[in-house]
């Protein structure tokens, strides 16, 4: 999700009263906008020190009743909690129906001609509404932050709020699209298809409210890679140009703070106690990984590799031994 100050939002919507209206941005009156600001800021506090009865206070009964359950569960349990100083408001809108256009689906569209434009909608329940599209920064991911304002009474209390993956290495559901598709061009099946589950991850930042409009070619896509890879690389797949013979069941990433990498998953015949045995067939898997999957030693600073003595899917978080090469192998490896 890669946005920029210089994107425009157009609200497709009819008015039909002279008081009602949607105002973005600049437009909006600037009391109004710090308003959204303090709000965003108390929020962003409340998450970030999981203060559940600070955010409570500050929520609409509509949505306690219906998220608060859930959103106490992930403060509590959630291990990536947002830094206030590192967001950053994308675009705001203040919404303004009454009469016959309240409370209708309310549909914003950022449209400039881009591959990255989405829609945004939803239906306010309030005759005055605050929206605010934002995000925050900690790499390798960007999270995005969508909040909407009601206003009751005197008080505006927050009726919507959605955190979801924005961007991985500063790259938005569309880039890793494209990257996707040029591996897929390229017949780099297993980097396409490691570039498409990036993409899926991304294309919901704030839940079923934002759409991007590419979704169907991404959909298209993901159904034709899925083909070609289950027919060229019927996992498990033994590894015959390792003498060993390793059994390779899984191919994913792996996350470091420096971003995401190729991430092999194999079963081994050798004890996970025989630490040297291990560490040479991983040597020899990395050193003919792109004989046997075209494309996947290229252009990557690291390998991650799981050796596993047993597969058992109950116990699939222990029992195992992990490695890591550089992409360039064989030069100096960690385990």
């Amino acid at each position: 999700m890669k946005y920029t100050g210089r994107c425009a939002l157009i609200l497709l919507m009819l008015t039909g009263c002279h008081r009602n209206g949607t105002w973005m941005d600049g437009q909006i009156d600037p009391a109004l906008r710090d308003k959204m600001n303090e709000l965003n800021s108390q929020v962003l506090k409340d998450i970030s020190g999981r203060n559940i009865s600070d955010l409570r206070n500050i929520s609409s009964d509509s949505l306690w009743s219906s998220n608060g359950p859930n959103i106490e569960d992930q403060l509590l349990h959630t291990q990536t909690l947002p830094d206030p100083s590192t967001f950053k408001v994308k675009n705001q809108f203040y919404l303004k129906f009454y009469g016959a256009d309240a409370n209708r689906n309310s549909t914003m569209h950022r449209t400039k001609g881009s591959e990255h434009d989405y829609l945004l909608t939803f239906q306010p329940i309030n005759k005055e509404t605050l929206v605010t599209l934002g995000y925050f920064n900690q790499y390798p991911e960007s999270f995005a932050l969508t909040t909407s304002y009601g206003k009751y009474g005197d008080n505006w209390k927050l009726n919507i709020m959605q955190i979801g993956l924005l961007k991985v290495m500063n790259r938005d559901a569309i880039d890793w699209y494209h990257s996707a598709q040029k591996d897929f061009d390229s017949g780099y099946l297993v980097d396409a298809g490691n570039d498409l589950l990036l993409c899926e991850q991304l294309l919901k930042p704030a839940g079923g409210l934002l759409h991007y409009e590419k979704e169907k070619e991404i959909n298209e896509l993901d159904q034709k890679l899925t083909s070609a890879i289950t027919q060229r690389y019927p996992f498990p797949l033994t590894d015959s140009l390792v003498s060993t013979k390793p059994s390779i069941f899984k191919i994913s990433l792996y996350r470091t703070t420096e971003g995401y990498y190729p991430f092999i998953l194999y079963k081994t015949k050798y004890p996970l106690s025989d630490s040297s045995a291990l560490s040479k067939e991983c040597d020899a898997i990395c050193a003919h990984l792109g004989d046997l999957f075209y494309g996947l030693d290229k252009g990557k600073k690291y390998l991650f590799f799981r050796a596993y003595s047993k597969l058992d899917p109950a116990k699939m978080d222990e029992g195992y031994k992990d490695f890591r090469r550089n992409g360039k192998f064989p030069q100096t490896s960690v385990e």
